[in-house]
């Protein structure tokens, strides 16, 4: 009898000591930092969107007898519109991220097609021919058509940005080269046309801003904004027949604006731990 009341008192202090270290305050352990996967190193991707500019046209006739000034001027400002341009773009970038904290310096490089297409076109009258004008009716009229065209897009930039969680915000900066072919041609006085051709590469400049999202340890989304100045591209007439004294030439600045959105592949940095 004794010995089964010592054991009962031994399973009941058993069972109290369990209970007591139960209720007892644990120790406390900081919960494991995510793991984010830096910017740092190389990465390639593609990329497509949109594009639309202006190429601001400046035409030049000079003209001696018996063309008559006030038909030179209206010819001028006939030759030189605004053409409105746009086409879409797709491509290829690759590039190179350091990571110092938050801060990100990179470098970027792309070639993109890059088809940007305007035209313009019109029939006007020579003043001089209208009623009350020097040489007076019967009205006579001249004709112009002028076009402008890309092919392709190069852009070499430097990239500034700032990182936070799996987002990169950025600045970016840099050359930009692109092919150019404007044509004009400008019906005179029969038999007179002029044909202004050029094409050429032009190197120009580029800045504008974006940003990056990390999908994963590897992959990120893009969505960037690039305002693209290319300068100016000067064209000489060519005048058929040949008329002694007839000289035309032109003068065209583009401009554009890109916006687009990509995707990378990074072959991975250091490792960043987020708390």
């Amino acid at each position: 009898m004794k010995k089964l009341a010592f054991a009962s008192l031994i399973l009941l202090a058993s069972t109290v000591l369990a209970s007591a270290a139960d209720l007892a305050p644990r120790p406390y352990t900081k919960a494991p930092a995510a793991m984010v996967e830096g910017w740092s190193g190389f990465y390639v991707g593609g990329n497509a969107g949109y594009a639309w500019g202006s190429a601001d046209m400046t035409g030049t006739l000079l003209a001696p007898a018996p063309f008559l000034a006030i038909d030179a001027a209206a010819v001028n400002t006939a030759t030189s519109p605004r053409l409105k341009s746009n086409g879409g773009t797709a491509g290829v970038q690759a590039g190179y991220n350091w990571q110092d904290g938050p801060a990100v310096f990179g470098i970027e490089a792309d070639f993109d097609a890059f088809r940007l297409r305007g035209s313009n076109a019109g029939t006007f009258p020579f003043p001089s021919t209208l009623p009350g004008g020097v040489a007076g009716p019967p009205t006579l009229f001249f004709s112009q058509t002028s076009s402008v065209s890309t092919d392709w897009l190069f852009t070499g930039r430097g990239r500034l940005g700032y990182a936070h969680d799996h987002w990169l915000l950025y600045a970016t900066g840099g050359v930009a080269l692109t092919n150019a072919k404007v044509n004009q041609t400008i019906a005179l006085l029969a038999p007179f046309v002029i044909s202004a051709s050029t094409s050429s590469t032009r190197v120009g400049w580029t800045v504008g801003a974006g940003f990056e999202y990390a999908v994963s340890a590897n992959w990120s989304l893009k969505a960037e904004y690039l305002y693209l100045d290319f300068g100016s591209v000067d064209g000489i007439g060519v005048v058929t027949p040949p008329f002694p004294g007839l000289t035309y030439n032109n003068t065209t600045r583009l401009t554009a604006n890109l916006a687009r959105v990509g995707v990378n592949y990074r072959f991975g940095g250091p490792v960043v731990a987020k708390y």
